[in-house]
């Protein structure tokens, strides 16, 4: 039987890869997508529920699939404070898995962050070693979780950051060897690949891959 999948997060960069991922994918029969606004995607395998994540125990049903991907996460500079950075990537993913362990998903997979920490000093590495934590208290039958340093990708909006990591990454790749491997950017398609081809192996358990771990379409 062909299985069935919610993603959360389809809008950002990971999301986005991932969803067209499992749109060509003949695993999946059916693709739910939990979104603010309706994406600019048609296809035939593709529903698109719009929702208010601060209620999101009202969508409860949508999370009676075979696998929950979570793509969820912002930034500080489009939360404006850390109250509203921790409620999307802690309270709307902590909700998420919440549901997909009452209706019964069999698999989780989440995006995290390389260095995620619940005992970290930095607040945004915190707050996703909190996640993390939360989650792995939940005992969901499966739960994956991808940590990935600095994303490379099309994003909407320009991040100087981001750019100049990708230069660097490609004019000084002797800088991310050894024990700065897991330091090395990844593209947001090796993380998008390494989530689906996660969810293909169907393995019980807690399973967590750091960056250099990930799919690495271009080594």
């Amino acid at each position: 039987m062909k299985r069935t999948a919610l993603l959360l997060g389809a809008s950002g960069l990971v999301g986005s890869e991932l969803l067209q991922i499992l749109l060509v994918s003949e695993v999946y029969q059916k693709i739910t997508v939990l979104v603010r606004r309706k994406l600019h995607v048609n296809h035939p395998k593709l529903v698109q529920i719009e929702i208010d994540f601060d209620r999101m125990q009202e969508y409860g049903a949508h999370f009676e699939v075979d696998d929950v991907f979570s793509c969820l996460g912002t930034t500080i500079k489009k939360a404006k404070t850390q109250e509203n950075f921790k409620k999307v990537d802690y309270g709307y993913t902590l909700a998420a898995g919440n549901l997909a362990k009452q209706y019964k998903a069999k698999q989780f997979l989440i995006v995290s962050s390389i260095n995620a920490d619940a005992s970290a000093s930095v607040f945004y590495s915190r707050v996703k070693g909190e996640t993390e934590e939360e989650l792995k208290k939940l005992y969901l039958p499966s739960l994956h979780i991808f940590r990935p340093s600095l994303l490379l990708g099309d994003r909407q909006e320009f991040r100087l950051g981001e750019k100049t990591a990708e230069k660097m990454s490609t004019a000084l790749p002797f800088l991310f060897k050894g024990p700065l491997r897991k330091y090395k950017p990844v593209h947001a398609k090796d993380v998008a690949t390494s989530m689906y081809e996660a969810a293909l192996t169907e393995k019980s358990g807690i399973y967590t891959y750091e960056s250099h771990m990930l799919h690495q379409s271009s080594d």
